[in-house]
């Protein structure tokens, strides 16, 4: 039995995350080249296709050409069909959209995609709920429900699929979900649409969840145990999300929604700054912590939105100097019963691994068990 897969990869997804950018869209892609910035989609391609010898000849790839699947499906050891031919420029959303529809009319079992929320919605645009897709986490911005936990873990999801004699019974119904066009707070996430995606439990994620604003008042507390220890001549990175902003306005300054900002001695150093400025930081002061969040209804640390924070500035800081803040109802709502780590650094992940705590209050911390997601095995 052939097995039939499509396959997109969005060369320039998640290339702004570690420049401080909050996605690689249209011009972005370019600023992000200007900044620093490095491909990151053609890894993470790769190492999804690497679940996939195991199929073996049965397996027939229908990809697009150069850096937008053909380079990586061989690099993998496989042998793809090209269907189109490379766009000889920076690749746009007008070239993911016309991978897909002739994709499409290949008649494939499963669409794997490599990108982020962006590639989603133009995916979305051509494929809507006509052939099972399943992406691969590469964006800046991961809240739609479509994407495995991990790069690996989608290819597991995707053999285990393509083995399936009922493939029905895996698929579900998966939100694409992205922020609107001024990308200016929590409220601007939307839902575009809905595809069909394998769901077997962990490795999917579910959709990215904002925080109920009653949540508000029960982390004050919580917050306020964390913020009073940045009273001192350390640098504290302050992630993204909802609940930093709190923390940053208990701190004093409004601080940025979607970045990574800068505390030291009680009062803000720098604000909506990149891996290279987080780096010259702590180069020049003696100690540093990282202050984040959890995704609601996935449950991430890092590696959703919060590239900035980069294995280099996560091991110049130390497992011991990361302080995490939730609410326990955020936490007890995690279908997976644990935190996830997705850094692209596979043994910086498995040393993140074990158990942490989460501050819940005032008076209280919670440890919650904390999983790689390179290493979780489809159930």
């Amino acid at each position: 039995m052939e097995h039939r897969l499509g396959l997109i990869v969005n060369p320039v997804a998640g290339m702004g995350g570690s420049v401080g950018l909050k996605g690689t869209d249209g011009e972005l892609a370019a600023v992000a080249r200007k900044l620093g910035a490095l491909p990151v989609a053609a890894e993470r391609a790769q190492k999804a296709l690497s679940q996939l010898s195991g199929l073996g000849d049965r397996l027939a790839i229908f990809t697009c050409a150069g850096e937008m699947g053909a380079d990586a499906a061989a690099l993998a050891g496989l042998e793809p069909t090209v269907l189109t031919a490379a766009a000889g420029r920076e690749t746009i959303a007008a070239d993911t959209r016309a991978g897909a529809m002739a994709i499409v009319d290949s008649d494939p079992d499963l669409l794997l995609f490599v990108g982020g929320d962006g590639t989603a919605r133009d995916v979305l645009k051509v494929i809507d709920r006509r052939v099972p897709v399943l992406g691969v986490p590469s964006g800046v911005k991961m809240h739609s429900a479509v994407f495995a936990a991990s790069a690996r873990a989608a290819g597991e999801i995707a053999a285990r699929f393509l083995r399936a004699r009922d493939r029905q019974s895996l698929l579900g119904d998966a939100e694409v979900l992205d922020r609107d066009g001024n990308g200016t707070g929590e409220a601007s996430l939307r839902i575009y649409g809905i595809m069909r995606a394998p769901r077997p439990g962990f490795l999917v994620p579910g959709a990215k969840a904002a925080s109920p604003v009653s949540e508000e008042a029960a982390l004050g507390a919580a917050i306020a145990r964390v913020v009073a220890r940045m009273d001192d001549s350390c640098i504290s990175l302050l992630g993204p999300g909802t609940t930093m902003q709190l923390a940053k306005r208990q701190v004093g300054f409004e601080g940025t929604l979607l970045g990574v900002d800068a505390v030291r001695n009680g009062s803000c150093l720098a604000t909506d700054i990149a891996e290279r400025e987080i780096l010259q930081l702590l180069g020049g002061h003696g100690c540093g912590r990282i202050v984040v969040s959890v995704v609601g209804g996935q449950g991430f640390l890092f590696g959703r939105g919060n590239q900035q924070l980069s294995p280099r500035v996560i091991r110049r800081v130390g497992k011991d100097n990361i302080d995490i803040i939730s609410s326990l109802e955020k936490l007890t709502a995690l279908p997976s019963g644990c935190l996830l780590v997705d850094t692209g650094d596979e043994a910086l992940d498995e040393e993140l691994s074990g158990h942490m705590p989460v501050v819940v209050s005032g008076n209280r911390t919670a440890m919650m068990p904390i999983r790689s997601t390179s290493t979780g095995s489809a159930p």
